[in-house]
């Protein structure tokens, strides 16, 4: 399915595609499966259009599968297609998110003038345009710009128990001046962010590491006793959540204080002429526990082009609660044992980790955004 957005020939703005005002039109499909676009009436003879491909994402893995590895996220093509090479009608492809640690996300294309690959899974070695590696991103094919995926976050494993979920891959930015960026690592009870479009997740290790933003990347976080989680990375149009913090303390030294990670903020431009992912990434989230007692904070999505804050426990348990979602392009946070993995928003890779493939997270479907003028 897709949505047609009416627009003005007026000017574009700041990462802006095509000249100022070249179109009037934009569609966008992001349901996985194909569609049959028709060529539009009223479309300029010796114009042109202009298409961005994303394929799908790769889901990330779990406990000693190339020790949870986040998954890698879907490539780029962008392409300027004369309209006298168009046909009738185009069939258009979106590829599906994978679901299985060994997987791969499905692979979009517009007819046969352009496409782009999933990414590999976080326990895939599927070969991908050349690359062999687990987790690797996607890789567009036939655009005038192709870009790869950022690759899935290294995870750690030592038992079921003590283990770390890498972030899962970005994305590739719009216009398709940049690859995408790599998911956070993780070591011991930690979690790494998710890649955003501006850079890469935060490393998580006792905590969760700072999910990527679209305008830089995520936090690092290496805590062990004031167990205070990563930073998401800066959006364009807002800022990265904080993340969260968990200290306890004895009541006669003042008890102890906290408090929960933030979403990613900032939003989308979305016009003919300008297309911008501008959201900053998600805080870590955090799990402990004391004696009969325990607190736990999720991992915070992030905004649009962010990725999702990891996610840790401090100790051998955990609560099966989630490290937070990628945003559109951004890759999933990856989590602990005894907890669940991020999801990637649309094109980007799934977080790593968890006890089973049911705990990490999924590759998001794949995208397509088409551009024109018609009079």
């Amino acid at each position: 399915m897709g949505r047609r957005f009416p627009g003005s020939a007026g000017g574009g703005g700041g990462g802006g595609g095509g000249l100022p005002g070249e179109f009037n039109k934009i569609e966008l499909f992001w349901h996985p499966g194909t569609v049959t676009w028709e060529k539009p009436a009223g479309l300029k003879d010796g114009s042109r259009i202009l298409v961005h491909v994303w394929g799908a994402g790769g889901a990330g893995s779990y406990e000693n599968y190339d020790n949870s590895r986040g998954g890698g996220g879907g490539g780029l093509a962008v392409k300027y297609i004369d309209a006298a090479s168009l046909g009738a009608t185009e069939t258009l492809t979106i590829g599906t998110g994978a679901t299985g640690y060994t997987g791969d996300g499905g692979t979009s294309s517009f007819g046969s003038h352009c496409s782009a690959t999933g990414g590999n899974s976080g326990y895939s070695s599927t070969n991908n345009q050349g690359n062999t590696s687990y987790g690797i991103g996607g890789m567009g094919v036939g655009g005038d710009e192709n870009r790869r995926g950022g690759r899935g976050g290294q995870g750690y494993y030592s038992t079921s128990n003590n283990l770390g979920g890498g972030g899962g891959g970005s994305a590739p930015a719009p216009y398709g001046l940049v690859d995408g960026f790599a998911g956070g690592s993780a070591s011991t009870y930690g979690g790494g962010g998710g890649g955003g479009i501006g850079g890469q997740g935060g490393y998580g290790s006792y905590t969760g590491g700072g999910g990527g933003g679209s305008a830089g990347k995520g936090r690092d976080s290496s805590n062990s006793s004031y167990y205070s989680c990563g930073n998401g990375g800066p959006g364009i149009l807002g800022p990265g959540g904080e993340g969260s913090t968990n200290y306890y303390g004895y009541a006669s030294y003042g008890g102890g204080t906290g408090g929960p990670a933030r979403n990613g903020k900032g939003g989308v431009i979305l016009t003919p002429n300008n297309i911008v992912f501008g959201g900053g990434g998600g805080g870590g989230g955090t799990g402990n526990s004391i004696s009969s007692g325990h607190s736990v904070t999720p991992g915070a999505p992030g905004g649009p082009g962010g990725g999702g804050g990891g996610l840790c426990s401090y100790t051998t348990t955990g609560y099966y609660i989630c490290a937070g979602g990628g945003g559109a392009l951004g890759g999933g946070g990856g989590c602990c044992q005894y907890n669940s993995a991020g999801n990637g928003g649309v094109a980007a890779g799934g977080g790593g980790g968890g006890n089973s493939n049911s705990y990490s997270g999924d590759g998001g479907h794949g995208l397509i955004i088409i551009q024109y003028k018609v009079l």
